[in-house]
This record gives C-alpha cells, structure tokens and sequence, in this order.
C-alpha cells in the first residue's frame, strides 16, 4: 500500500510524542483527507454508477491518465452517458499497462518520469511532486506534474526545475509501491477516476482512507493501540520525520550517545541538540544512572566549533528546519562562562535559532553572577531545564542533591533577575514512604517562593543498579511508593499549590520514557483549571 512521503510526514507529525483517543485520531485524518490513499477505495464504480454526466467524467480521467503515462490515449468513440465504469477499466487498464512497460528512462532526458528529490529545497515544487519531462535544456527540465501535494484534484501544472532537484522515477520505483504493473496501473486509474469525480466524493471516502491510514501506521509500527488510546511510538517516528539527524545522533565520533539525554520536547525534528560536555560533573545524584559509565569532559571552544561544522555537513538539508537548539550534557551551564559565550554565539550564528536551552543544577547557577547569566540571556540561551527533584532538604539529602531548599530559592531569584525562563521538574514518590509527607510540605514551601514558567512531575523511576534503589532495598524502615501512593501525593501537591498560572505536566511513557508516571495531564495551572485538574485526576 502506497502512501505519498508529504503525507506520511504529515501524519507523523500528528502521533508524534501523543497519546489520543481513536475516535480523535481518525476523524483528525478524515478531515484532512489522506489523498494517495483515496485510490484505495473500493467503492468507486458505486460513486460513477450515481453520476448524471458519466461521458464529461470519463472524459476528465482519460486527460488525466494521459498525463500519467506522458502519452496520448484515444477518445472514447461514440460512448454515452451510458458508458460503465467496467468498460472504461477493461478498455484504459492495458493502454496503461502497456506504456508503463515501455517506460525505460534512467536519466533526466525528454519524457523520462521523475520526481522531486525528499531533500529538495526547490521553490518550485514541494518534494516528492512527480511528473515527466516535457522539454530539456542545459542543468533545466521543465516538468509537467500529475502529482503535487496539497488539495485534491488541483489543477496540474508545468514548470522549470533545475536538474539538481530532480531524480528518476523508474518503473522499478513504481513497483516496489504496488507489487506489479497492474497494480500500478489500477492506481492510476483509480486515481484519476477520483479526481475527475471530485466534487462527488462524499464523506464516506475520507472515512475510509482515516482507518486505511491508522491501520498502516499500525503494521509499519508507527502507532499502537492502548485501550481505546493511540500511542505514537518515539523510536519509530523520529527516523522518519529526520532521518540524516537520526543518523547524525549514532554517529559516536559526533555524540556520547545516540539520545544524548535531553527533555521531551527537545527531541523533535525541529530541534538539534549540540554536545558541549560528555556526563555530568557532579554525577552524584543517587537515583541517577544517565552519566554512571560516561567521564566527564568539557569541549573546548574549537573542538565545539569542528562539532557544530561536522553536524552541520552531516545533517545536510535538514538543517533548514532547524528552530530551536539544546546544548548537552548533564550541566552544561556548569562550564566557563566565557566558553559557553562563544560557544552559545558561534551555534547562534550557523542557526539563527528561536530558542536555545540546556540543563542547569542549582550550584551551577549560584556560581554565576546575575550579570553573567544576563550576558547568556543575550547570547541566546532562553530557557533552562533544571532538576529540582524536591523542596524538602531532608529528600534532598537523602538523593544526594547538593544543594539546599534556600539554596534552590536563590538560584531562582538569580534566573528571574536575568530574564531566563526555567522548565523545573519534580519527582513524585522521591524518598520513599518515609519521607513521604516532608516531600509534600518542603515542595509546597519551595514552589511558593520561586517563579518558575514550567514544571514538570516526573515519577521516580531508578534503575536497579542506581544507589539509590540498594539503598531503598536495605532500609527496613522505607519502600517506594505503590503508583496509587504516588498519585496520592501529587493530589496532595496540586491540591496545595497556590494557583500561578505556571504551565504544569505530568506525562506518561509516550512522551517520556524516563518517568514511571501512570496519569498524564498539561495545564495552566490557573484557578479555573485547578479546580478542574483535581476533579479529572481525582476520578
């Protein structure tokens, strides 16, 4: 089954990081109409059988088809308003057979088929568009298209492209889409009965071709089933929607590590992560296990500088996506201020990003004055993403932290001083059932005195080789949390938490696969939702 790569990209974009409900999902891709699958319908004679002016439409899709075989197909006699939609297939279906069997192009020449290449960045047609050659000239062909991205049945049209921009679309191309040339040619057909009926495609067509799309996301892995959820699967996704960076990622001359750890929302197709450090160095958090085996290191300004130059060849064309950065690893805001300036500036300069972040812990930030972290500000850096775990210094002692609920409180004021948003995150469950309550009270304490724009709940989840899990092990007195223990205890903290209007997230394993949390929700955490967040968590 053949869909066009603009669409397959287009649902991705749709599953990707999400979980949604089934009914959502296909009525999202009825309304939009998946149009290479339309073809598939098996209800198009029914559609012509209905139709007033069957010779006009037999007309229209004998244009169209000649378009798709670059060839000229003979009227249609003295048929009628009475022609059937089997006698249009019996007499078109070998015409395309047998000049689909004459194709033999291998070059950009006169009449060879061709498409726009996936990485074009052409003005001229959006790639994946086919079309044939229709006249040549030197490094120019002007292409005559029967196939283009955007709404159904839209006027074909013809234009110059540079060579450059093109590929050859051979037969061989067409048959791995479906299977032989018959099944090439019924496409075809299909296709082009379709749209000379458009304007009669009624809604059970998009119906069909949404539940055609879903199941094969399924069979290609992209989606799976959850109750009565669809999930999109990370690791399948993101090779498709950015391949070269994929590629770029497990690159180990590049990258410590193909996911070089980083947030949810900073592992999109949009967003390119740089490696300015290797590790962490403190990596001493007892739950944590990301940086055990890596040694911390700190790149000097040209060793960044040969990164940023080799991702940029490696990533080739997709570097024009590009809208946001984040510079890893661990605590990358913990490196020289002047270092992490150049750094910071010369990224800037190759990618003219919206937005820059990376991780930060509180002593990092305490070690830099507001001026410095201003001059950050300017350089670029716009957002921070900073591990708080909790409020409560008992907890924070208990997982290593380093660092003190006044100490978090001051880092804070510093990063409101210099106009840098912060994304915090908080672990429910942290510490254990020992530490269950003072948790909630220090956290509760600690939000109420910092000003923070996103915090995100992510469950603990510690590997059984971290310390801190031995650790939970040996005692007699504590044990983790049960899920239902730790749903309780983020009740107990959004039920406390004065409403600010900060954006507060808990999400499940679709989005991030480092939390063990068992509820998911997205809010402004203002008045009216607090209300309404407890109520939905609650039931």
């Amino acid at each position: 089954m053949y869909v066009s790569r603009d669409e397959l990209l287009w649902m991705l974009r749709q599953i990707y990081g999400q979980r949604i409900e089934q009914e959502k999902l296909i009525r999202k891709f009825r309304n939009h109409g998946i149009s290479s699958l339309l073809p598939y319908f098996n209800e198009i004679e029914s559609i012509f059988n209905k139709l007033d002016d069957k010779f006009e439409v037999a007309k229209k899709a004998v244009r169209s088809l000649a378009i798709r075989i670059n060839c000229e197909i003979d009227d249609l006699g003295n048929a009628s308003n009475k022609i059937s939609y089997l006698d249009l297939e019996n007499q078109l279906l070998p015409i395309l057979i047998r000049s689909l069997n004459l194709e033999h192009s291998s070059s950009l020449e006169k009449g060879a088929r061709i498409s726009v290449r996936l990485d074009s960045g052409s003005c001229y047609a959006k790639p994946g568009s086919e079309g044939f050659i229709i006249e040549k000239s030197a490094g120019v062909s002007k292409v005559k298209f029967y196939s283009t991205a955007g709404r159904y049945g839209l006027d074909i049209y013809a234009t110059e492209i540079p060579d450059e921009e093109l590929q050859v679309l051979t037969v061989d191309n067409l048959l791995a889409r479906h299977k032989d040339i018959r099944g090439v040619a019924q496409y075809f057909f299909n296709d082009s009965m379709l749209r000379a009926m458009k304007t009669s495609i009624d809604s059970s067509v998009y119906s069909f071709t949404a539940n055609l799309a879903v199941n094969l996301l399924i069979d290609k892995g992209f989606l799976k089933i959850e109750g009565d959820e669809f999930v999109g699967v990370l690791e399948q996704i993101f090779p498709v929607l950015a391949p070269k960076m994929a590629k770029t990622y497990r690159d180990i001359s590049l990258f410590s590590s193909p996911t070089l750890s980083s947030p949810p929302s900073e592992r999109k197709a949009h967003v390119l992560r740089l490696e300015l450090t290797t590790g962490c160095d403190y990596n001493r958090c007892t739950f944590c296990s990301e940086y055990a085996d890596k040694t911390f290191v700190t790149k000097s300004f040209d060793e960044f500088k040969e990164h940023v130059n080799r991702v940029v060849v490696s990533i080739e064309s997709e570097k024009s996506r590009i809208q946001r950065l984040f510079i890893g690893s661990g605590n990358s805001l913990g490196v020289d201020t002047e270092l992490l300036l150049r750094a910071l500036n010369y990224a800037s300069n190759i990618f003219n990003p919206q937005k820059i972040s990376l991780y930060g812990r509180t002593a990092s930030i305490l070690a830099k004055s507001v001026d410095e972290l201003k001059e950050l500000k300017e350089a670029g850096l716009t957002l921070i993403y900073w591990g708080l775990e909790s409020g409560s210094d008992e907890v924070l002692n208990y997982i290593c932290k380093d660092c003190t609920r006044d100490e978090i409180i001051a880092a804070a004021k510093k990063l409101v001083k210099a106009d840098i948003e912060v994304s915090a995150m908080l672990m429910p469950g942290v510490g254990g059932l020992k530490f269950s309550q003072q948790h909630v009270v220090g956290t509760l304490e600690l939000l109420h005195n910092i000003n923070i724009k996103y915090l995100t709940l992510l469950s603990i989840n510690p590997s059984e080789y971290s310390l801190y899990e031995r650790n939970m092990q040996s005692e007699i007195d504590n044990r983790h949390l049960t899920p239902d223990e730790v749903n309780a205890q983020v009740y107990q903290l959004l039920e406390g938490l004065k409403p600010t209007g900060l954006q507060i997230g808990m999400f499940t394993e679709e989005i991030d696969q480092a939390s063990s949390n068992t509820k998911r929700f997205s809010y402004p955490f203002t008045d009216a939702n607090k209300e309404l967040l407890l109520r939905e968590f609650w039931n």
